[in-house]
């Protein structure tokens, strides 16, 4: 009745009348393996400690891997190096504050002679009671007439502690040369200082008083010319001053 050509168009339409029933069934089975499958993995979990401990242990340390129990120590040479990296930086850090110091606006002069600077001449006015007392005091000092020392004064300063004239210093205008000889031991500005001059240059005038026998007019030329080889003449070098008093023997007359 039919041809093979209609036999077989009739076995097709009856095969794929049974495709989606089959389908249907091989999805069912495949969700129904997938629920027993995960019934099983989570009942065993829940009856199986040590594979739920597993489990856990094994997600810790894939989300936070655990650290060593000992930290390897600093090598020395590391150490020294950060040392003095860090001495280096404190030592840049003491420069740039010394580089941006700033002395005191209130820090008086720095003076020109360091050496010198300790010595203040205190200032006296001349012809002031003040320096006529000290003149009266040195004269004493050295046992001369109190009228040949202030004639001396008014001589050479015209009563000026602060005179200057040439190598020459202070009220008796003294060469410090010749105050050293008389134990001066200061620098020339000390003998600006009216006390000092009259200590070291009176000294001197006392000298020439001995050599002069006592007479004003020649002791006043003898301060001014010097006395030396008179003094060496009438063997006074050592009374005046001019030559260290030699020590006697023990046992010398």
């Amino acid at each position: 009745m039919y041809g093979s050509g209609g036999w077989r168009a009739r076995d097709r339409r009856r095969k794929s009348a049974h495709l989606p029933r089959l389908r249907s069934d091989i999805a069912l089975c495949a969700l129904l393996a997938t629920s027993l499958l995960s019934a099983c993995t989570t009942a065993d979990l829940a009856n199986d400690p040590q594979l739920r401990a597993q489990l856990e242990q094994s997600t810790v340390e894939a989300d936070d891997p655990a650290l060593p129990d000992e930290v390897a120590a600093v090598p020395e040479t590391l150490q020294r190096e950060v040392a003095e990296v860090a001495a280096d930086a404190s030592a840049v850090e003491v420069a740039a504050e010394a580089a941006s110091f700033t002395p005191s606006a209130f820090a008086g002069p720095t003076p020109d002679n360091p050496a010198t600077a300790a010595i203040q001449p205190r200032k006296i006015a001349a012809r002031s009671p003040e320096l006529d007392a000290l003149i009266a005091r040195y004269a004493a000092h050295h046992e001369i007439p109190v009228e040949l020392l202030r004639r001396v004064v008014n001589r050479e300063s015209t009563f000026n502690p602060a005179a200057r004239n040439g190598p020459y210093w202070g009220l008796m205008q003294i060469l410090p040369q010749t105050a050293r000889t008389m134990g001066f031991k200061g620098s020339p500005e000390g003998l600006l200082d009216a006390e000092t001059n009259l200590m070291y240059a009176g000294k001197y005038l006392r000298g020439a008083y001995l050599v002069a026998g006592g007479n004003h007019d020649l002791a006043v030329r003898f301060y001014s010319r010097g006395y030396y080889y008179d003094a060496k003449r009438k063997g006074l070098l050592e009374a005046t001053g001019l030559r260290p008093a030699r020590s006697r023997m023990p046992g010398s007359s």
